[in-house]
């Protein structure tokens, strides 16, 4: 059997597959949302990448097919319980809510609590201005090209100022972690 042989096997066995994933997804997880489709698809991305590190050879692919067609393996059980996982990780990074089914005083307080983040965001770009003016001139001036005129592109900004991209990579890194160094203490959390 080839590789190629191998995928439209494997391929063959999409339903079979999905019925495993739904199977342990309801049985360990209590996600928000479907995920079967996404959490199969990206197990068969996991298999064909497995399957290009086989040799080959028709012995070794058999193998190779052996190991993950058994749907009750340990393998496909581990892969998939780490696809939930990182799933539930990102779940609980990005908490979302619909704004509307909150009351009206909870939606008052969120509308302030953005607008003085806002403000407070002002008065950081006011304080990153008065820094960068204190800046030797070729650095100012280049940072200040690459933030406001070209939108940090990097390789635009080499071809219209001649200025070699390492220059201005080299030059606009040194501003940042002077910037950084500067203002850290006043806005990152402790």
């Amino acid at each position: 059997m080839t590789r190629k042989e191998a995928l439209y096997f494997i391929a063959s066995k999409y339903e079979e597959f999905k019925k495993i994933v739904f199977e342990i997804e309801k049985k360990y997880f209590t996600v928000r949302g479907t995920y079967h489709e996404d959490v199969t698809q990206d197990l068969y991305i996991k298999i064909q990448e497995e399957l290009d590190k086989v040799e080959d050879k028709p012995e070794h692919i058999l193998k190779f097919l052996e190991r993950y067609y058994n749907g009750h393996t340990f393998n496909i059980y581990t892969i998939v319980k780490n696809q939930y996982i990182d799933i539930l990780r990102k779940e609980k990074k990005y908490v979302s809510f619909d704004f509307y089914k909150l009351n009206k005083n909870e939606r008052n307080k969120l509308i302030e609590k953005a607008k003085s983040y806002e403000l407070k965001n002002n008065s950081i770009e006011d304080k990153v201005n008065k820094y960068v003016k204190t800046f030797y001139w070729f650095d100012r001036k280049l940072f200040n090209l690459f933030r406001y005129e070209f939108k940090q592109h990097r390789m635009q900004m080499s071809k219209e100022t001649k200025i070699s991209q390492s220059t201005i990579y080299r030059t606009v890194k040194r501003c940042k972690v002077r910037i950084n160094d500067k203002l850290k203490d006043q806005y990152y959390e402790k």
